[in-house]
């Protein structure tokens, strides 16, 4: 039985290293009041409004972003993570797919 409630998800998973380049890559991303960039040279940073500045590196593994990270200078571990975009805002969701849902958008 459906609900008259139930959205459609416009969200589409980004698969190619080049689809997230295009869509991702060296853009400046709000989530909150939190920041990041993802760079082309394989590194990343931002701001987080609790733990201040952070960085780290990432790379396109198999369909996933992975990264890891340095905040409060302690190291995250590599985290891959499901990338979706729905034409404006994008969707990261860590654990490949299984985790923490973070939804960011172009600043």
């Amino acid at each position: 039985m459906s609900t008259p409630f139930a959205f459609a998800d416009s969200y589409k998973r980004i698969k190619k290293a080049a689809d997230f380049n295009a869509i991702v890559v060296d853009k400046n991303l709000a989530f909150g009041p939190n920041t990041a960039i993802i760079r082309s040279n394989g590194k990343t940073d931002g701001k987080l409004k609790k733990q201040g500045k952070y960085y780290g590196a990432w790379a396109w593994q198999n369909g996933y972003y992975c990264r890891n990270l340095v905040i409060s200078k302690k190291e995250t571990g590599t985290n891959c993570q499901l990338v979706e975009f729905d034409g404006k805002q994008l969707r990261f969701t860590t654990d490949k797919g299984k985790g923490r849902v973070t939804n960011l958008t172009f600043k």
